[in-house]
């Protein structure tokens, strides 16, 4: 895994709500951690300032439902900017 996943994966890791054992790529950040839409928008301002990120779009964020998602989206906007 890269080094933006493994700090994906900790970030998550850290701010979950649920944790029973450790996140990997395919954990649903809802049913697996048990986020609720408020620590959701928690994890991405996280996220935004962990990666020096502008504001994740919405629309992109609506994508994200697992944490492989979510290392996605990162790597993705660290790719364009």
């Amino acid at each position: 895994m890269s080094d933006i996943g493994d700090e994906v994966l900790a970030l998550v890791a850290a701010m979950a709500p649920d944790t029973a054992g450790e996140p990997g790529l395919s954990s649903s950040l809802i049913g697996d951690l048990g986020y609720t839409s408020l620590r959701l928008l928690e994890l991405s301002i996280a996220v935004e300032r962990a990666f020096e990120l502008p504001q994740l779009d919405q629309e992109a964020l609506a994508g994200v439902a697992t944490v492989g998602d979510l290392v996605n989206l990162v790597q993705s906007q660290k790719e364009s900017t």
